[in-house]
């Protein structure tokens, strides 16, 4: 696995559009370089994001209380 990746590279790796690549960029959440006019990312913080990612989602499922199948009505009978 190379280095660095591209826009393409780091949508691939992280299953998204290159355009969300560019608006993460933009905002910050993934680190990166203008080389004349593309951008540039280490793989290691493309794929520590996705770390970053499973754990704080799993950790989110974890903490919500589990659902319990509801209690079926039990009908009388004559």
């Amino acid at each position: 696995m190379s280095l660095t990746v591209d826009v393409a590279g780091a949508a691939e790796l992280l299953k998204i559009h290159p355009e969300t690549v560019k608006k993460m960029i933009h905002k910050g959440e993934l680190p990166a370089a203008q080389v004349g006019r593309a951008y540039v990312m280490m793989t290691k913080d493309v794929l520590e994001y996705i770390e970053n990612a499973v754990i704080r989602e799993t950790a989110a499922r974890m903490r919500r209380p589990s659902k319990s199948p509801k209690p079926r009505r039990q009908v009388a009978t004559p």
